[in-house]
């Protein structure tokens, strides 16, 4: 595709500032995955430590509007929604490692069953030949991590979380990094 020259230049000038941006979170993404890989417990218990510190936060302050909000109808559906929030979230703060057991106990279960639906769905819905295969690789893939991280269950349970997460940090960091060298390059 060829640049555009009739382009304003204030906005050229602002979209290769907003590449330099993505390149720096990119960048600031591999490092972390890369970091979080490298140290798959600790960014396990990280991981799950801030879910529960988001559960127990969520759930203090559904309590507060429980009770800002008292005459409104649904008062004690808000009031156990938050209380069971709440609940949760400290238990998983208090005892990061269960949590962290249990938590890579669903995600394997996860992976597996959508492996399995993602292959059905590649064969049920034929988009192209190329495009078919992907989504069967990408099921298989999947279904083979649920298979892997429930097989060796509980012995994954403290590394397997970090591991998945570096990961899916650094392609989330390669696929933004080569989004913003594409649109630099495009660049007059």
């Amino acid at each position: 595709m060829a640049p555009d020259y009739n382009q304003p230049r204030d906005e050229i000038t602002s979209t290769a500032r907003s590449t330099t941006w993505v390149i720096a979170l990119s960048s600031g993404l591999i490092g972390l995955g890369v970091l979080a890989i490298l140290m798959p417990t600790l960014t396990s218990a990280i991981f799950t430590s801030m879910i529960g510190w988001i559960a127990l936060v969520g759930g203090g302050l559904q309590l507060i509007e429980a009770f800002k909000a008292k005459p409104v109808k649904g008062f004690w559906l808000n009031l156990v929604v938050g209380a069971l929030y709440a609940i949760a979230g400290l238990y998983i703060v208090l005892n990061p490692l269960l949590a962290t057991a249990a938590l890579t106990l669903v995600l394997g279960w996860l992976f597996t069953v959508e492996g399995i639906l993602t292959i059905a769905m590649a064969f049920g819905h034929r988009a192209g030949r190329a495009l078919s295969w992907l989504v069967v690789l990408n099921g298989v893939i999947t279904l083979i991590l649920g298979i892997f991280t429930l097989n060796q269950w509980p012995m994954t349970a403290f590394w397997v979380i970090g591991f998945y997460v570096g990961v899916s940090l650094v392609f989330s960091g390669v696929s933004l990094l080569a989004a913003a060298l594409d649109l630099r390059k495009r660049l007059p």
